[in-house]
């Protein structure tokens, strides 16, 4: 019986180490393994083009637990993600558990890229810079935390496996959220604001990496 479980154990560990050699050094066969359609590249000069509210609530089961989500407004960003972090506790984890640092225009390339340092905690995120000639307020209205709703389980497996550094476009809805126990998160509209209530949360119906979009 020992060696039948030394047997599984061993096998175990195999599979484990062939999955992390995958994951780490060939990041881009788990996303060719996706469903996915062919678009153009994100382009994070860009800046994001937000629209009308495109309509009305809805609600979105998680874990078990309701929740209803108002749209309010349409939003399509392109953006080099500056750091990301994956919540597991609390109920906002159940619906929300990614939040993305997105950086667009300048804010992409040299010497803000390199010069500017992010920090995120407890669904906030910090900036800094030891960078004297970089202008705050251009930073602080191009960089911003965004707490994300996958759509589908294709775009929470690709989520999964964004990066710093990744140019992604991700494509949804801004929308307010009411949940169970009084439950309410609420979104951002303008990308000038800092502080709390300066995080925008968005529903992400797409999301393109490279020339594959996925939905």
């Amino acid at each position: 019986m020992s060696d039948r479980i030394g047997a599984v154990l061993k096998a175990v560990a195999i599979a484990f180490a062939a999955w992390f050699a995958v994951y780490r050094f060939l990041p881009s066969i788990p996303l060719s393994f996706i469903a996915h359609e062919t678009a153009a590249l994100p382009n994070a000069l860009k800046e994001p083009v937000q629209g009308e509210r495109p309509g009305e609530a809805f609600s979105e089961t998680r874990r078990g637990r309701s929740f209803r989500l108002i749209p309010r407004a349409s939003y399509d960003v392109a953006a080099r993600v500056a750091s990301t972090e994956r919540y597991r506790a609390g109920l906002s984890s159940d619906l929300l558990p990614w939040d993305f640092v997105l950086t667009w225009g300048a804010a992409t390339r040299e010497p803000a890229w390199s010069h500017v340092s992010y920090v995120q905690t407890g669904r906030f995120y910090n900036w800094s810079t030891h960078d004297l000639a970089l202008d705050p307020a251009y930073v602080s209205s191009h960089t911003a935390n965004t707490h994300l709703i996958a759509a589908t389980g294709s775009i929470v497996s690709v989520l999964g496996l964004v990066h710093r550094g990744d140019v992604v476009r991700l494509e949804g809805d801004l929308v307010d959220v009411d949940g169970p126990d009084g439950f309410v998160w609420k979104t951002s509209l303008t990308r000038t604001d800092t502080g709390p209530g300066a995080c925008e949360t968005l529903y992400v119906r797409a999301i393109t990496i490279g020339t594959r979009r996925y939905r």
